[in-house]
């Protein structure tokens, strides 16, 4: 039975305890002016009593931390360095010190903290994507708020997730998570950036958010890597996978005591506080560990299907190079890629295919497979089970299919059922 129209706090937790994922960013931690950078100490304490009182009322938090660099700068008092050794120089200095600041605040109530920190790599293989997972779960049933963030100070461009947003985001889905949690610098979404936009109005609810379409030009704050094009994503992700996603200004840290209790509905005058709510999608699939492991991996390229290879992704099928229409993207087998339908998006898959491959069976039927590849090989380009939807399998069953293109797909059905038969 689906969630969807839950409340967070009742939704059927996998783990006895309901389980939250919340992120703050740099710009709620460190404020910059032209007096230099200083602590936002009154509003980390309040955040620090609303995660106290979670606790109390039996939730179980992660915490999700940038900062580093911001705390860096005030601790040696210098700008926002550019240049990129400089910055992972000040992200060392700086992290010691958000801990620091943790440590000491957590402590005035008791309750004690762990650190993570983090890099794309530690997600990139399932191995140590479980590894993660496992060390989280025994902070947690230990009694200590693990406080996770990116290793700023060693990653490099290709093992950085980005910003934490998209960090919060996959842990949230590699937990399994009950809701997650963006504190930032506004309220709620808005349809255009409202700072440059008078016309930009509020989003509260977002019924769907794998299909919002708003402008998102704004470049985050100048300490932080993020913007709100980043929490989007990151709402998109953790609803995808069956976790709703709420949005609050981290000025105001209990908004979220009264949020928890909302039954989600596209009416946005029940929303008891200013904030934005991103629903959950209904999982059209079961979302286990090999396709939460998926949504953390870098994509290497993409495919474009077809109405019928899109229709039947939506009908939980494995994807055939019958109904691939294009290649781009330079990519190897087993590698992840974005699987698309009229340039959208719809899923994430395990490729079996090299691009280059892909390319020349693309559109054929597998049983010409051998002749253009010149050895035999498997006949899905990627198994169901590699795949996970990244919009609403109605929206795809609900495709029209053009005559011809169901023959063809009832042809390669045949061949495909005589070649697993």
């Amino acid at each position: 039975m689906s969630n969807r129209f839950s409340s967070i706090a009742k939704r059927s937790s996998r783990h006895g305890r309901p389980l939250l994922v919340l992120k703050v960013g740099t710009s709620s931690l460190v404020v910059s002016d032209s007096n230099g950078h200083r602590l936002r100490l009154a509003l980390v304490s309040q955040l620090v009593e609303v995660i106290a009182e979670l606790r109390q009322r039996d939730y179980q938090v992660v915490l999700i931390s940038s900062g580093a660099v911001g705390m860096g700068c005030m601790k040696l008092g210098i700008p926002k360095p550019q240049d990129l050794r400089k910055k992972q120089a000040v992200a060392a200095a700086g992290q010691s010190q958000l801990m620091r600041m943790y440590e000491d605040l957590f402590g005035t109530i008791r309750i004690q903290v762990a650190q993570l920190l983090l890099s794309q790599g530690d997600f990139a293989q399932k191995e140590h994507w479980s590894n993660v997972k496992v060390t989280i779960m025994e902070c947690l049933s230990l009694g200590v708020v693990p406080i996770i963030n990116e290793n700023d100070s060693t990653n490099t461009a290709e093992l950085r997730f980005g910003d934490n947003d998209n960090l919060a985001a996959l842990t949230a889905v590699q937990l399994e998570a009950d809701a997650l949690c963006l504190f930032t610098d506004v309220s709620c979404v808005y349809t255009a950036n409202p700072r440059t936009n008078p016309d930009a109005k509020p989003l509260f609810v977002v019924p769907e958010p794998w299909a919002l379409k708003v402008e998102t030009k704004d470049a985050g704050s100048g300490l932080g890597t993020g913007g709100m094009s980043t929490k989007i994503l990151a709402a998109r992700t953790a609803s995808v996978s069956g976790i709703p996603c709420l949005l609050i200004n981290s000025s105001f840290p209990r908004r979220i005591l009264a949020l928890l209790d909302y039954v989600p509905n596209e009416d946005p005058e029940a929303l008891p506080e200013e904030a934005t709510y991103f629903m959950a999608m209904d999982a059209a699939q079961t979302v286990h560990d090999t396709r939460r492991w998926i949504l953390s991996l870098p994509v290497s390229g993409q495919v474009e299907l077809d109405k019928g290879a899109a229709k039947a992704l939506g009908s939980k099928k494995s994807l055939l190079a019958a109904g691939v229409t294009e290649v781009q993207g330079s990519f190897l087998r087993n590698e992840a890629l974005r699987i698309c339908h009229e340039g959208n998006e719809i899923a994430r898959g395990i490729i079996n295919f090299s691009s280059e491959e892909l390319s020349k069976i693309m559109g054929h039927s597998s049983h010409r497979f051998e002749d253009l590849l010149g050895f035999s090989c498997c006949t899905e380009a990627c198994y169901r089970n590699n795949i996970i939807l990244t919009t609403s399998a109605d929206s795809l069953q609900n495709i029209e299919v053009p005559l011809h293109q169901r023959r063809m797909s009832r042809d390669y059905s045949r061949n495909f059922d005589a070649s697993t038969s």
